[in-house]
């Protein structure tokens, strides 16, 4: 069993290929970055191995995460990978089984029986529920859908079916496998698991692990997840609550709710917790962040976490290093002015 540090909250940073260069790597450190955060759906083994010698080149005590794709679904990448689309509100797009490339008039998802789960939905949430969809015809291998919120649509976005039963998916993928190897090559500090369902999942991955000191997370982003929590718990050395997915698969009210109870569970077994998503979203294209936003990050600090982890904030967003700031800023404002409200 792992021990809770005696530290503070600390943040944690996703950063890509592109933008985790020693120059960057060395700005955010300064401004209180103390982990980076590895997205393996967006790196391949070249990337991420030059990503984790450029980490460590600038300072070796940086925590460095990668997390697995885990029992996920995604839509297929578009041709070229980095097109972008914007899907408007009334207008209509095709959501299709297959292995396509997807297009401007149809979404294709390569994950074998996924067409008749599709034909049972009738809301289709794209993207951690930013763009929705409603389905309004079958299609022989999917559905036709109308653009109820749009949004600008990139490759490889997640797909949620609310209240609809996923095909069986397994518990590692040959892409987890890849990436937990690459893990244990590079002797990497946390692996989380994504879309972890049973304490069986957290384990499948353990036995990849030979041994080696990599601690591993389980991400708690699914209905099942919450409802198996405290053998999932037992199972893994610390959890992430990743709030972006698992706020498309139980109601948004109920996030604040879970969050809490995984806190409070996981401290009771000593275990560490990691907060994600949203933390600081406005920050995404403003430079100063919104007061509900500080108060989550200083709520995450009351539950003690042991991480707060930015997303998109410092992925593609345009304030990286003032996201970490003004992170740190919460953090040390809350931390020794409020009480515990989890033990």
């Amino acid at each position: 069993m792992m021990a809770l540090s005696d530290s503070t909250t600390r943040v944690m940073a996703t950063l890509t290929p592109d933008r985790c260069t020693p120059a960057m790597v060395e700005r955010m450190r300064d401004a209180g970055m103390r982990g980076v955060r590895i997205n393996s759906a967006h790196t391949t083994p070249d990337s991420f191995r030059r990503m984790v010698s450029d980490i460590r080149s600038v300072d070796p005590a940086i925590v460095i995460l990668v997390d697995t794709k885990g029992a996920e679904v995604r839509t297929n990448a578009f041709a070229p990978a980095d097109l972008e689309m914007k899907l408007s509100p009334g207008s209509v797009i095709d959501i299709r089984e297959g292995s396509e490339a997807s297009s401007p008039d149809t979404l294709y998802i390569s994950v074998p029986a996924i067409g008749q789960s599709l034909r049972q939905s009738r809301r289709i949430l794209i993207d951690d529920g930013v763009i929705e969809l409603e389905a309004t015809a079958p299609l022989p291998d999917g559905v036709r859908a109308r653009v109820v919120h749009g949004g600008i649509l990139g490759s490889r976005k997640t797909v949620a079916l609310p209240g609809v039963e996923l095909p069986p998916l397994p518990a590692v993928t040959a892409a987890d496998r890849e990436a937990i190897a690459l893990a244990v090559e590079m002797k990497i500090d946390i692996i989380a698991h994504s879309f972890v369902r049973t304490a069986a999942d957290v384990e499948a991955v353990r036995t990849l692990l030979d041994d080696v000191d990599i601690q591993l997370y389980a991400k708690i982003e699914t209905r099942m997840a919450l409802d198996n929590l405290e053998p999932i718990i037992a199972a893994a050395d610390g959890l992430l609550v990743a709030r972006g997915d698992l706020g498309t698969n139980i109601s948004l009210a109920a996030i604040p709710e879970a969050q809490y109870r995984v806190a409070q569970l996981a401290w009771n077994a000593r275990k560490p917790v990691m907060v994600s998503t949203q933390i600081l979203n406005s920050m995404e294209s403003a430079p100063t962040p919104t007061r509900a936003e500080m108060s989550d990050v200083a709520l995450a600090v009351m539950e003690r976490a042991e991480w707060i982890l930015l997303c998109g904030e410092t992925a593609r967003g345009l304030w990286p290093r003032e996201c970490v700031a003004v992170a740190c800023e919460a953090i040390e404002n809350a931390k020794d002015r409020m009480p515990y409200v989890v033990g």
